[in-house]
């Protein structure tokens, strides 16, 4: 029987109520048994059922009925790459539906499947998050996540369906079109990506702001001086998850004291490994409660860390850091090893920049350069001087870099665009490689 299940099995309550409950006062010690428990039944279930684990299991020399924790696994890890190769070899149970994810690395999607109680549990899970931001069921969502092939949108629905609250499906449209669309649905919370919700923000600044309880978005990261600019048009707390659609749904989701991502442990055993000094490293986790593709110790490939300090929310379980970035994204140059985190201070302390900028790296003669390409907020840039400002705060933030581009081993470029004009997929690559072409 799924925790759920054994939740909804108490008559009283709404099932997100309880779940959240049962997340806060729960002894820490319950909670690692279940998800102990359920980490050594779901080794044996792919074994059994699962073509890609039985084979690699064998290969690694793992006899499932002795794994307990993750450790026992030594190094076998998934990876997407494994999937986009296997996909049919993963299925343990026939699929009642799919979702697709392609990131920000590879053309080739990544298929992962599902059964329809497993899109209800999920809904559950984000039900449970979305009870400890005050979300009830006298409330009205707005989603204005993309639907095409992406998991979000049906697992929001599914969160909606159990927190008993209206909502409406407006998809990923234009900011102005939702806007006007919207308006007069006495929308209480508004959810969708952090760049849209952005845009819809600087409609509402000059349109006049709805009264909102709470914002939320998800699928990629936001700087504090956005979510501050957010915050204070609407009046109403901008909250972020994170999540990817092979863990179905929300990874995390930050509490209103926003300091970290609050792990869903329902529904996942999280690991982080390789940590540096600082205890950064690649997030992996393993799915507890799928049977159809569940998967063993799958690496995100998004770097963070644990939280080890309380959450000033009071909520108790483990959190994670905002991401610093991906693991393939660090890209080595005469720069130094650079990646998308070590930039947003750069660029988000410029007024007149859009949140959507993109680093270049190409080969001039023998040397390395670097264009950072902006796009610009409004007409009246000042190109020379934002270009300065950059310089300057590289220079600041960079020392060892700026070194070396004044003994000339190293170009640098500004270059502006219009809005928009940088982000041509749903997620936008920070970082290109051209010399790998």
């Amino acid at each position: 029987m799924s925790l759920i299940s054994l939740i909804n099995a108490f008559p009283i309550g709404n099932s997100a109520e309880k779940g959240f409950f049962l997340y806060k006062n729960a002894p820490a010690g319950v909670l690692k048994g279940i998800e102990q428990g359920q980490f050594s039944k779901v080794v044996q279930w792919v074994y059994e059922k699962s073509a890609f684990y039985r084979r690699e299991f064998n290969k690694y020399g793992i006899k499932p009925a002795k794994v307990k924790v993750p450790a026992d696994l030594g190094d076998f890890f998934t990876t997407p790459e494994n999937i986009r190769a296997n996909v049919k070899d993963f299925i343990c149970l026939p699929p009642d539906t799919a979702y697709e994810t392609t990131g920000t690395t590879s053309k080739k999607t990544k298929r992962v499947y599902f059964s329809r109680n497993e899109v209800k549990e999920a809904g559950w899970a984000g039900a449970v998050g979305l009870w400890g931001l005050g979300v009830r069921p006298n409330d009205r969502v707005a989603s204005a996540f993309d639907y095409s092939f992406w998991v979000s949108g049906p697992v929001l629905q599914a969160s909606c369906e159990v927190l008993g609250c209206f909502h409406v499906e407006a998809g990923r449209i234009d900011p102005a079109e939702f806007y006007d669309r919207l308006m007069d649905y006495g929308i209480t919370v508004i959810v969708g990506d952090p760049s849209w919700i952005l845009r819809l923000t600087e409609i509402a600044e000059k349109k006049g702001r709805w009264p909102l309880k709470l914002l939320i978005g998800g699928g990629e990261n936001m700087t504090e001086e956005t979510r501050r600019y957010i915050e204070k048009v609407w009046k109403a707390d901008m909250i972020l998850s994170y999540g990817q659609t092979e863990a179905f749904g929300a990874i995390g989701m930050e509490a209103l004291a926003k300091d970290g991502y609050h792990l869903n442990e329902f529904h996942n055993y999280f690991e982080i490994i390789h940590p540096d000094a600082q205890g950064y490293g690649e997030l992996v986790y393993t799915n507890l409660n799928r049977r159809v593709m569940p998967l063993i110790r799958y690496r995100s490939g998004d770097i963070t860390r644990f939280i080890e300090i309380p959450s000033k929310s009071g909520l108790p379980g483990r959190r994670i850091e905002k991401l610093k970035g991906r693991v393939d994204e660090w890209t080595v140059t005469a720069m130094g090893n650079i990646a998308p985190w070590m930039f947003e201070s750069v660029f988000s302390s410029i007024e007149s920049l859009s949140p959507d900028w993109q680093i270049r790296v190409d080969k001039e003669g023998n040397k390395d350069f670097i264009s950072f390409h902006l796009e610009c907020d409004n007409g009246a840039l000042n190109a020379a001087e934002v270009q300065e400002k950059i310089f300057f705060r590289i220079k600041q933030e960079f020392s060892e870099a700026w070194k070396i581009y004044e003994m000339g081993l190293l170009k640098l470029s500004v270059e502006f665009h219009p809005k928009g004009a940088l982000r041509q997929d749903r997620k936008l690559k920070r970082i290109i490689d051209l010399r790998k072409f």
